[in-house]
């Protein structure tokens, strides 16, 4: 193949994370829009969350199907063009009746695209013969940044999430258009099918719970800061979507140096280091529940994760008498679940000690990865 048409997919690929992290981000900094539009409270805006994580990870094995048999550019592109059309209809939804189903359309269209472009960057990291998903994944970090900056402008604004998400769909659709054609086509496109769901068991044990406990930090940070903000914290919508800015900005200038941490500290000093650094930012969220610490709090929460979970899928990949395809399936599996917890858990919880309370549990986890991690570096 030409070095100008796998130059051209790579960047191409590394657009559709983009497009991927934007949705995540516009979406993540207005749910306090549309909890206070609909009424909502915690348990319900955590059944709202829960439904998109349980449509990304149902549509897990689909997607991987698909990018096996079919190739992974088309379903890179209909994951966009499906997130689109959930991110609209949950901008119109007239009742939570409503906005459940609209949030299973976004989740399925979040976890088609999320596997499709993974598997797409293994064919492109192939052909290139160097690493490349760990920049990618700085990728999403940074359309993370610019959807939730788009939405904390928007909010600043007084604009709602009817103008503000339809906005974001249409570009989520231009880019589809852009990037499909210049990816790998079907045939030249070496899909792994790591989609696919596997109980941790061995060795990957107390990587998959290492990894659980980091997607659940990353996970509940994204979808509870800016509700957090506007709730317990009384601060302005502008300020409120600030709170996943400002964890976006800090992960995704932490992922682009993560490597060199690992190199430097081992797994164990990273996990280490990450884990308290989480548990320093939420201490300092919950214990003064104002704007500016809480926006400092959940940085140092966004760069404490950042760089854990790629090295965890690392040293999964490398478990010794287990397939890379088995090791990364296992840790992916537990990972997976703990985005899907999230949601109801916090939600759920927030009813009985408050949301404040509620967000304990992830200190609670970053403090789990602190001295769990280091025994991995044994």
């Amino acid at each position: 193949m030409p070095a100008s048409r796998l130059r051209a997919a790579h960047v191409a690929l590394a657009i559709a994370f983009v497009g991927l992290g934007a949705v995540d981000g516009v979406w993540a900094a207005r749910l306090p829009a549309l909890k206070h539009r609909l009424g909502l409270d915690s348990g319900q805006l955590g059944l709202v969350i829960f439904a998109v994580s349980v449509a990304a990870t149902v549509s897990l094995p689909i997607a991987g199907w698909l990018a096996s048999h079919r190739g992974s550019r088309g379903p890179t592109g209909l994951g966009l063009v499906i997130a689109a059309g959930g991110l609209t209809l949950a901008a119109f939804a007239p009742s939570l009746a409503v906005l459940v189903p609209a949030a299973c359309v976004l989740g399925a269209g979040i976890g088609i695209l999320d596997v499709s472009a993974n598997a797409h960057g293994v064919a492109v990291e192939h052909r290139l013969g160097r690493p490349v998903l760990s920049a990618l994944h700085g990728a999403w970090s940074f359309g993370l940044l610019g959807g939730s900056a788009l939405a904390a402008a928007s909010a600043a604004a007084g604009l709602g999430p009817r103008l503000v998400f339809p906005v974001v769909a249409a570009g989520a659709v231009v880019v589809a258009a852009f990037v499909v054609p210049k990816l790998l086509p079907g045939a030249e496109d070496a899909a792994v099918d790591t989609a696919r769901f596997a109980l941790p068991r061995g060795a990957l044990a107390l990587p998959a719970f290492l990894t659980f406990c980091c997607m659940f930090v990353e996970s509940s940070t994204m979808n509870w800061a800016a509700v957090f903000l506007s709730g317990p914290a009384h601060t302005s919508a502008a300020v409120a979507a600030g709170g996943v800015v400002a964890f976006a900005i800090a992960m995704a200038f932490a992922r682009l140096v993560g490597d060199r941490f690992v190199a430097r500290w081992g797994f164990g000093g990273l996990a280490r280091t990450g884990g308290l650094l989480t548990v320093a930012g939420m201490l300092l969220v919950l214990a003064t529940r104002s704007p500016l610490p809480s926006l400092v709090g959940f940085a140092c929460v966004g760069a404490g994760c950042a760089a854990i979970v790629p090295a965890l899928f690392r040293l999964a990949a490398a478990a010794p008498g287990i397939s890379s395809g088995a090791g990364i399936a296992a840790v992916a599996t537990a990972g997976y679940t703990g985005g899907v917890i999230n949601g109801p858990s916090i939600g759920f919880l927030a009813r009985g000690v408050g949301l404040t309370g509620a967000l304990g549990l992830i200190a609670a986890a970053g403090l789990v990865i602190a001295l769990l991690g280091p025994r991995l570096q044994r």
